[in-house]
């Protein structure tokens, strides 16, 4: 998380659009920055539910419900404004990143479609119990949750691609039932999948993606932010050009 929010603040003072995948050394619970609280809880007691479950616990910069993150591939999507040939505008970027997901998890060989939902729909404090319009499905299920969060210069996109079936934690974490596997995606090659995603991207923008690293300047910003969440795992750390400092209205 620290690594995203320092690649939306860096978008500030310009710089091109950036692209990561990754997964999760450990299960992990990651909550949207104005995440609502867990079912019949107040919003501490996510702490005490991750302990419990022996699972890591951080806050997402970006918006959203409760993300349970085991066996699953996470991409996030980092653009300043005017960025051609990505939108500007909030539901045509979503959109626009969604149709490379698409292309990408067909030439995966997993029969993926875009998602019906509610975009006026009340916010549901677990990801993959609702659906906003933005999502993708497969087999009529959803397959991908993505958040966004946006500033004056620049968005961020968070999204988590569902490859295996976390039945038994999920409902251990959230007292309640999964989404139903996805048969087709626990046969994907986590590595085919991230190719294929990287192409797709390639498409939409029109020329090649170049592997990068981060500057030394944003890997000092990438470990303040990461030393805030140390001391409140429920810390959003601020977007700001001022510093990560946790905010009251970010935070608990």
């Amino acid at each position: 998380m620290a690594v995203d929010e320092t690649l939306l603040a860096s978008l500030r003072t310009g710089g091109r659009p950036t692209l990561r995948l990754y997964g999760w050394s450990r299960p992990s619970l990651s909550l949207g920055y104005r995440a609502a609280p867990a079912p019949g809880d107040r919003a501490g007691d996510w702490i005490r539910r991750a302990d419990a479950h022996g699972i890591d616990l951080v806050r997402r910069p970006t918006g959203g419900g409760a993300v349970l993150h085991c066996r699953d591939l996470s991409y996030s999507v980092a653009a300043a404004r005017g960025t051609a040939p990505i939108p500007d505008l909030m539901w045509a970027s979503y959109e626009w990143i969604r149709s490379a997901l698409l292309e990408a998890l067909r030439g995966a060989g997993i029969e993926a479609a875009a998602a019906h939902g509610d975009r006026d729909a009340g916010a549901e404090p677990l990801c993959f119990k609702s659906a906003t319009g933005t999502e993708i499905e497969a087999a009529g299920l959803k397959l991908v949750g993505s958040a966004q969060r946006r500033t004056r210069w620049g968005f961020l996109q968070h999204g988590s691609i569902r490859l295996r079936d976390d039945s038994e934690l999920y409902r251990a974490l959230f007292g309640t039932g999964p989404p139903p596997a996805l048969p087709e995606t626990g046969h994907t090659d986590p590595a085919l999948l991230r190719r294929a995603i990287v192409v797709a991207f390639e498409h939409a923008l029109g020329g090649p993606i170049e592997r990068a690293g981060l500057s030394a300047s944003e890997l000092d910003q990438v470990r303040r932010r990461e030393r805030l969440r140390s001391l409140d795992r429920l810390c959003a750390p601020s977007i700001s050009s001022s510093g990560p400092a946790c905010s009251a209205d970010n935070a608990r």
